[in-house]
């Protein structure tokens, strides 16, 4: 049986193996705003904004392994930094070139809460 401690050593070796561009949410999120700005039509016509939250699932759970909403002292999502980067990304101010007034990055933060905090949020209150 692992406990809590064994469970958070091995959660960082998941990632281990991965270029840390591909684990690093703000680096992914670097890369997408780079293209958005030199491509910012096409970028905006293969809906990247609606993949991102699948995209960044797996990294955000990682980081929410020892979250626990429920406890006094539990991290506030705010300051974690999967949240931040995210934050940061679908505030970017969309390139002027752009002949769009709608930018799907500014719903990536919902998203990314809706996919991935929700559920888990809802397990544990299940499990409670």
């Amino acid at each position: 049986i692992l406990s809590i401690d064994n469970v958070l050593e091995e959660s960082k070796k998941i990632f281990e193996d991965v270029h840390t561009d591909c684990c690093d949410i703000r680096k992914i999120l670097l890369k997408f705003q780079e293209r958005k700005e030199k491509f910012p039509d096409s970028y905006c016509d293969a809906y990247i904004g609606f993949c991102l939250p699948k995209l960044l699932n797996p990294l955000v759970r990682v980081q929410l392994i020892n979250w626990s909403p429920l406890e006094q002292n539990s991290t506030d999502l705010k300051e974690m930094p999967w949240f931040r980067a995210v934050e940061g990304f679908s505030d970017a101010k969309k390139p002027s070139e752009s002949k769009r007034d709608d930018d799907p990055d500014e719903e990536v933060l919902p998203r990314v809460i809706e996919k991935t905090i929700l559920p888990k949020i809802t397990r544990i209150l299940r499990l409670s």
